[in-house]
């Protein structure tokens, strides 16, 4: 097929992720010829929303941080001009923990946090003052002393009591899925300082609010984006990423490919095994996965006495031992799991709850996903009691639901799991071992969460104008 005008762009995004979606805005404002194809139907990747009967629920994401004055995120969504098109709103106390003996809520206001903290862990105080002053300079102190450490290298040398190491610890086991033995140290400050200290932020009605917003942008600047269709293959021309082939057969041209989508699938599918090197082939068949989850999706007739505070995300903590809860959570042992996180709606009227789940395959969760179902939503009633009689719609997500909207490798929710051995591999950054394809998002090994993609997808776009300069294509 020619290249015509009307299949030939200057760049071509797979995936309308959070972090494609911020890629191709940029690219587009920068007068690049932009086109997203996306195999959903809508924007987000697991930032959207879905309607059932009358209720709107988030899919995945359920909320944000890192939105303070002078952060990434805000910079760029003002850049960007979003934050003139949505609404975004903060929830205080963002984090609940509920443990056997105490509940900590982690507030908008440091010093309110620490003063409560410090009433429930007297004999911790100026550990507890010790580690927020570390982690609010870290910045300016470096983190190379972390290179080596696990979080929970991190934590044990400020704190001795490990029902507070634990209860510090859970929120950053479920916004990193790993315990603090396994999370690389780097990652656990960084999801504790960006989705604790300063989380709690929600747009507009819904999540998928945001991925919207972006989606307008990228078409107010004359980018496009192909919802419902699905990348075959990436053509690769005389050594260099120059299109992709759709579904249908299409073939669409461009200077150069951005994958914002599963690393796994665009190389061993959308390139194949024979234009991958051998050690690169073995290293990607060896890479660890991060964990995925099971959710729970369920419209409230009317809201009750008894439920947590709507927009706070509440972490139930059973016990005090997050490794044992890994062990369950990879073998699917939802009966002795037993931790989850559960958030009410800000209008009150739904409830997203998750816990950590492994991929298994698709026939396990065809055969035991109602089954899990009532036993989580029993796990839930025990502290919430008389919630089942104010469900009016109930319906639940697993590893391979996930998996099935967005294809990520085994439904993973943080592209590899934050380990010392992956983080920041050379292998998986911006820039790919194949000329012109640029690899962006959460699989690049790199960071977590929405505004770490955002973050990923305003550096891939700013790598690309310098790398393929500024003469598009039309």
């Amino acid at each position: 097929m020619s290249k015509s005008n009307s299949n030939a762009f200057d760049v071509i995004i797979v995936g309308a992720g959070i972090s494609g979606l911020v890629c191709g805005c940029y690219l587009a404002k920068a007068g690049k010829k932009v086109l997203i194809v996306e195999q959903h139907d809508k924007p987000g990747g697991y930032c959207t929303s879905f309607k059932r009967k009358e209720f709107l629920f988030d899919a995945a994401a359920h909320s944000f941080g890192s939105y303070r004055t002078g952060g990434n995120f805000r910079k760029i969504l003002a850049e960007l001009g979003v934050d003139k098109l949505i609404r975004i709103k903060r929830f205080d106390p963002s984090d609940t923990v509920i443990t056997p003996d105490f509940s900590v809520s982690f507030f908008n206001d440091i010093q309110k946090t620490i003063s409560h903290l410090a009433t429930i862990f007297p004999e911790e105080k100026q550990n507890i003052e010790r580690f927020y002053d570390f982690i609010l300079n870290v910045d300016r102190l470096g983190t190379v002393s972390l290179r080596n450490k696990t979080f929970a290298d991190l934590l044990g040398g400020f704190f001795k009591d490990t029902r507070l190491i634990n209860t510090i610890a859970v929120p950053v086991f479920g916004n990193g899925g790993l315990p603090p033995s396994l999370l690389h140290a780097f990652t656990g400050l960084k999801i504790f300082s960006e989705f604790i200290i300063d989380g709690g932020y929600y747009p507009d009605d819904s999540m998928q609010s945001l991925p919207n917003a972006l989606d307008t942008i990228v078409k107010q600047h004359h980018g496009t984006i192909l919802y419902k269709s699905l990348v075959k293959k990436i053509i690769i021309d005389a050594g260099k990423a120059s299109g992709v082939v759709l579904g249908n057969n299409l073939s669409l041209y461009s200077k150069c490919v951005v994958s914002a989508c599963d690393i796994t699938q665009t190389l061993k599918t959308f390139i194949g095994d024979k234009m991958i090197d051998g050690p690169s082939n073995d290293k990607l068949d060896n890479m660890m996965p991060s964990i995925s989850t099971f959710t729970l999706y369920m419209g409230i007739a009317r809201p009750f006495k008894g439920l947590p505070q709507e927009g706070t995300n509440t972490w139930y903590l059973p016990y005090y031992d997050l490794d044992k809860m890994y062990t369950f959570v990879s073998k699917n042992d939802f009966d002795n799991l037993g931790g989850f996180m559960l958030r009410v709606s800000p209008d009150k009227k739904t409830i997203l709850a998750f816990s950590p789940a492994s991929y298994n395959t698709k026939s396990f969760w065809r055969q035991h996903k109602k089954e899990i179902a009532q036993t989580f939503l029993k796990r839930i009633e025990k502290l919430f009691p008389g919630l089942q009689e104010h469900i009016a719609y109930f319906d639940s997500a697993t590893p391979y639901t996930l998996y099935r909207y967005t294809l990520n490798h085994r439904g993973a929710n943080y592209g590899w799991a934050a380990i010392k051995s992956q983080l920041f591999d050379p292998d998986f950054c911006h820039k790919s071992f194949i000329d012109g394809l640029y690899v962006t998002g959460h699989w690049t090994a790199q960071t977590h969460g929405i505004p770490g993609v955002a973050y990923l997808g305003y550096n891939t776009a700013k790598l690309i104008l310098k790398r393929e300069g500024n003469n598009a294509l039309h």
